[in-house]
């Protein structure tokens, strides 16, 4: 991958990131009290990096098909970054 698809992916993960901060979707205090820490999910949808960083993206996706989605994590992305939250992604047929 060249330093401009580099460049342009973090520009892109950016840009998602911020907008999903702002997701009114995601201020709903009382599903954060039910909020799962990060080895939780890990062995929850049965990723097991080995001695390399957690890929966030995959760990996403298998998320996303744990819970009966056939999106992946690119689908997530795209879906918040036309606009829409996380809630209507999550709500959206599976």
């Amino acid at each position: 991958m060249n330093v401009s698809n580099v460049e342009q992916k973090r520009v892109r993960l950016k840009q998602f990131l911020k907008i999903l901060s702002e997701d009114p979707s995601l201020l709903n205090q009382e599903r954060q009290a039910g909020s799962r820490s990060l080895a939780e999910l890990l062995m929850f949808t049965g990723y097991t990096p080995r001695n390399e960083p957690v890929d966030m993206a995959e760990l996403v996706s298998l998320l996303l098909k744990k819970v009966g989605h056939e999106a992946c994590s690119e689908d997530i992305m795209q879906h918040v970054m036309n606009g829409g939250t996380v809630d209507e992604f999550m709500n959206s047929s599976k």
